[in-house]
C-alpha cells in the first residue's frame, strides 16, 4: 500500500520536531535540585576552625541552586545563561576564552559539545569548576553536574540539579 504525500509531509515534520526538541538548546527550569548546602558542608568539614566559615561563604555565594538555564549551540560557539546573570558565551570547537565574572573574578571557559552533553570548564590559579549538562535519552530532562576544584579545599564539591522545558 502506498500512502499519500500529504500524508508523509505532517509525519515528517513530526519527526523533525521531535529530532529538534531533542537538542540541548533551549530555555530549562528547575525541577529538582541537590542539597547544596549539604554538599559544601561535607567538602568544608574537614577544613580547620579558621579556613572553614571562609570556605563554606565563598562556595555557598558562587554555588546557588539555580532556576534557569538557558542554552545555546551554533556554528558561531556555545552560550549558557543562568538565571539573571550575564550569558557566558565560548567559541566553537572546545577552544578556551577569557572572562571575567560579574565579581571581577578572571577565568579561562571553554565548552566541549556532543549530541546529548555539553562540557564547561572554567580554569584561573584559584581552581576550576566544570558544569556538565547532560540530556536524558527521551529529551525531556537536563541534568546539570557541577565540581568546583581548588588547592584549597580538602576534596570537591559536587551537586547536581535538574531542569525540564
Amino acid at each position: 500500500m502506498r500512502l499519500p504525500r500529504l500524508f508523509l509531509v505532517p509525519v515528517l515534520a513530526s519527526l523533525t520536531l521531535a529530532a529538534q526538541d531533542a537538542s540541548l538548546s533551549g530555555t530549562w527550569t528547575q525541577t529538582r535540585a541537590d542539597d547544596i548546602a549539604a554538599a559544601i558542608q561535607a567538602t568544608v568539614a574537614d577544613m580547620n576552625f579558621i579556613k572553614r566559615p571562609i570556605a563554606r561563604g565563598r562556595l555557598t555565594k558562587l554555588n546557588p541552586a539555580y532556576k534557569k538555564v538557558a542554552i545555546t549551540v551554533a556554528s558561531s560557539g556555545v552560550e549558557v545563561k543562568l538565571d539573571d546573570r550575564t550569558p557566558i558565551h565560548m567559541p566553537p570547537g572546545g577552544a578556551a576564552a577569557p572572562w571575567t565574572r560579574e565579581d571581577g573574578e578572571k577565568f579561562m571557559v571553554a565548552a566541549q559539545v556532543t549530541k546529548d552533553q555539553l562540557v564547561q570548564t572554567f580554569k584561573n590559579e584559584d581552581g576550576e569548576r566544570t558544569n556538565v549538562f547532560k540530556l536524558s535519552p527521551d529529551g525531556k530532562t537536563l541534568t546539570l553536574t557541577a565540581t568546583v576544584k581548588s588547592p584549597q579545599l580538602p576534596r570537591p564539591l559536587t551537586y547536581a540539579i535538574s531542569f525540564g522545558r
